[in-house]
């Protein structure tokens, strides 16, 4: 199936929602590595739409902080050096556990129901031992707890900085998914029951893990791969 009919058989989800979706997940896979330019016009011709919902979906990814635009330059796969890498890291290691928090004191049996269904899909990925689709899932399924938590500004701080770390940090990410599936299944039952101490903890665990994949990735990365100021490749 092509990538435009891809996009238009996905229900209830708008064309540029769909175009993001996609482009997400091949920087968090690594098939667009960081710095790697994203072309307007080589989006609309590949999924066969006007210049809008392109312009819309690189607004979106770049809220999520998958990529960045400059003068000039157009908009680009993010790419930090290890040292912000580790300022990032650290920011939501001081953040997230306070929104896990929150989520489990103001979680709704609605959002409850929508969490259970992300964390039967990060099963899924996890049983598959497809990574690309495991780390998708596994940043949705944070997503859905930082919506919980009814905090936006928090939500929106989070959605930045994660979302820049996994389109910067995986590329040669070798994890063992799962048993990263079991402690976002305890993390989910925590929030479920109503333990916000214990989901701070766990979410301090699942962060500290995810660091370690972090520093081991930079470590393998080519040299030619580390600087964050190279410019985007043409």
């Amino acid at each position: 199936m092509s990538a435009a009919s891809s996009i238009r058989t996905m229900p209830q989800v708008p064309i540029a929602v769909a175009i993001a979706n996609t482009i997400e997940g091949e920087i968090i896979s690594g098939q667009r590595p960081p710095g790697e330019r994203l072309v307007e016009r080589e989006i609309a011709t590949r999924f066969r739409v006007s210049s809008i919902p392109v312009r819309e979906a690189l607004q979106i990814l770049e809220t999520r902080g998958l990529v960045i635009k400059r003068i000039n330059r157009g908009c680009s796969v993010i790419d930090l050096s290890p040292e912000e890498m580790a300022q990032m890291s650290e920011l939501r290691d001081w953040l997230e556990p306070k929104v896990m928090e929150w989520a489990a004191c103001r979680r709704t049996e609605e959002g409850l129901a929508e969490l259970r269904a992300r964390l039967e899909r990060l099963r899924l990925a996890a049983e598959s031992g497809n990574y690309a689709r495991f780390f998708a899932c596994d940043l949705d399924f944070h997503r859905c707890i930082w919506e919980l938590a009814g905090n936006p500004p928090a939500a929106r701080t989070l959605i930045t900085v994660v979302g820049c770390l996994f389109a910067c940090g995986l590329r040669n990410a070798s994890v063992d998914s799962r048993q990263q599936y079991l402690k976002h299944e305890r993390l989910f039952r925590s929030i479920a029951d109503s333990r916000p101490a214990d989901a701070a903890l766990l979410l301090a665990d699942i962060s500290a893990g995810f660091r370690g994949q972090l520093s081991r990735s930079s470590t393998n990365k080519p040299a030619s791969d580390r600087s964050s100021n190279r410019p985007p490749s043409r």
